[in-house]
C-alpha cells in the first residue's frame, strides 16, 4: 500500500522511510507541506499519510483540514507526527481530523501497529455495505441504531425488532414543536406542557398525546409517519454515505412502530433480504486472545465481561496500541487509544481510571499490568451501571 510521509526533517524521514519500505508499504516523501498537498489531492492519492505538523509552508494541522475538505470518496488515514506531546497539542491534532498522534522519536514497533490500525480503518471503510443492504440488515436485526455519515451530515434510523422506531438527520429539526407545528389544533404551550410532563413522569409524548385528546392515536400514527418519511427521505438523498449498525436494546410503544416499506419512497421499497447483521463499529475480534497472551489474561477478561452491565471488555499494549484480548461486543479501541494519549499526555503513564461516558455506555479504561504496560477497557450499558461496584469489580481483573 502507498503511504505518503510529510516531513521536512530529512534525518526523521530516512527513519521512518525505512520503516515503512521495511513493512512492504510503498513510501512517497514530501519535503513540505505544499508538496504534500500536491500529492494528497491527487485522483491516486495514498489512504494512508503521516504528516509531521511544523514543515516549511503549509503546515501538518491546515495540510490535515484540507485533507478532510476533499470528502474523497475513499477513506484517508491521517497520523500527525510532532516533538509535541502535551494534551492541548494532541487535542488540536485530533480536531484538524487526525486519525492518530505519534510523538518524536517514535519506536517502530509503535509506527507499524498505527499502520496495522490504519490497514484496518480502510478496510472496514471500503466493505461498508450500501446503504439499501444497511437497510435490510438493520431489519432484520434485533434492534439497533442503523448510522448514516456523509461528511459532516448524520443520520440515524432506529430499529426495533424488525420495525422502524425513530429516524433523525443531523442538519435537520427533530424537536416536537417542529414535527407538530403543521398540526394548528396544538398550540406551542401544548407542547411545552407535553415535553414538561414526559419529562417528570416519563411517559412518552405519544402517551401523552393520546392521554390529552390532543390527538387520536390514528392522527398520531399518520402524522409521525409523515415526519419519519421525510427524514428517511433525506438520509437516502445523502452522496457516498457511510452506513455502521450499532446495536441497541431499548423499550419502545407498540402503536408507533413502524414498517421500513411504510416509510420509504416508492423507488426505494423493494428492499433485499439479508440474513447477517452489521455489528457495532469496532476493530477488534472477541472471544480470541493474540497467541502471547497468557492464560491469566484470558481468565480476567472473562471475569471483565461478567461484571453486570458490562458489553465488551478488551486489553491492549500501551506502548503500540495492540490488542492482546477481547470478549463480548466489538469494542471501539480506538477510542480507548485516544483517550489514553489525552490522559498521559501530560502525566506519562501513571494514570488510575479514565472515565468516557456517552449517551448509552458508560467506558472505563485502567491500568492492566505496569510491566509490561498494558490497559483494560471496559464498556458498560449506562442504564445498569454502578460504578463503585464496577470498580470494586474490575480490580480483580488485572494483574497485580
Amino acid at each position: 500500500m502507498k503511504v505518503l510521509l510529510a516531513d521536512d526533517d530529512p534525518v526523521s524521514a530516512a527513519v521512518m522511510e525505512a520503516i515503512l519500505s521495511g513493512a512492504g508499504h510503498e513510501c512517497i516523501v514530501a519535503e513540505n507541506g505544499d508538496a504534500a498537498w500536491a500529492i494528497a489531492q491527487a485522483d491516486d492519492a495514498p489512504q494512508i499519510m503521516f504528516v509531521d505538523w511544523e514543515m516549511p509552508g503549509i503546515d501538518g494541522i491546515e495540510l490535515c483540514r484540507r485533507i478532510r475538505a476533499l470528502n474523497r470518496p475513499v477513506y484517508t488515514y491521517v497520523a500527525m507526527i510532532s516533538v509535541r506531546a502535551k494534551q492541548q497539542d494532541i487535542a488540536v491534532g485530533l480536531e484538524a481530523g487526525a486519525d492518530d498522534f505519534i510523538t518524536k522519536p517514535y519506536q517502530a514497533q509503535q509506527v507499524l501497529a498505527r499502520l496495522m490500525a490504519a490497514e484496518r480503518r480502510i478496510r472496514a471503510a471500503s466493505a461498508s455495505p450500501s446503504l439499501r443492504q444497511a437497510l435490510a440488515e438493520a431489519r432484520e436485526s434485533a434492534g439497533g441504531d442503523l448510522i448514516v455519515r456523509s461528511g459532516d451530515i448524520v443520520g440515524r434510523i432506529m430499529f426495533h425488532r424488525g420495525r422502524v422506531a425513530w429516524a433523525h438527520i443531523s442538519n435537520q429539526s427533530g424537536s416536537l414543536h417542529a414535527m407538530l407545528a403543521t398540526e394548528p389544533s396544538i398550540t406551542r404551550d401544548e407542547i411545552d406542557a407535553i415535553l414538561e410532563e414526559s419529562t417528570e413522569t416519563g411517559a412518552s409524548f405519544a402517551e401523552i398525546i393520546v392521554d390529552w385528546d390532543l390527538l387520536s392515536a390514528e392522527q398520531l400514527r399518520e402524522l409521525v409517519g409523515r415526519w419519519l418519511r421525510g427524514k428517511i427521505a433525506a438520509i437516502l438523498r445523502l452522496p457516498r454515505p457511510e452506513t455502521v449498525f450499532s446495536p441497541r436494546d431499548r423499550t419502545y410503544g407498540s402503536t408507533l412502530l413502524f414498517d421500513l416499506a411504510e416509510l420509504m419512497p416508492e423507488e426505494e421499497d423493494a428492499l433485499p433480504l439479508a440474513r447477517t447483521v452489521s455489528s457495532a463499529s469496532a476493530e477488534v475480534d472477541t472471544g480470541e486472545l493474540v497467541p502471547e497472551a497468557s492464560e491469566a489474561l484470558g481468565a480476567n477478561l472473562d471475569a471483565a465481561i461478567a461484571i453486570e452491565g458490562a458489553r465488551s471488555a478488551v486489553v491492549f499494549d500501551g506502548r503500540t496500541g495492540l490488542c492482546l484480548g477481547a470478549r463480548g461486543l466489538p469494542a471501539d479501541l480506538d477510542l480507548a487509544w485516544l483517550a489514553l494519549k489525552l490522559a498521559t499526555a501530560d502525566d506519562g503513564d501513571d494514570v488510575e481510571d479514565i472515565l468516557i461516558s456517552g449517551r448509552q455506555h458508560v467506558n472505563i479504561l485502567r491500568p492492566y499490568s505496569r510491566s509490561p504496560l498494558r490497559y483494560i477497557f471496559v464498556a458498560l450499558d449506562r442504564a445498569s451501571v454502578k460504578l463503585g461496584m464496577v470498580r470494586l469489580a474490575l480490580s480483580n481483573c488485572v494483574e497485580n
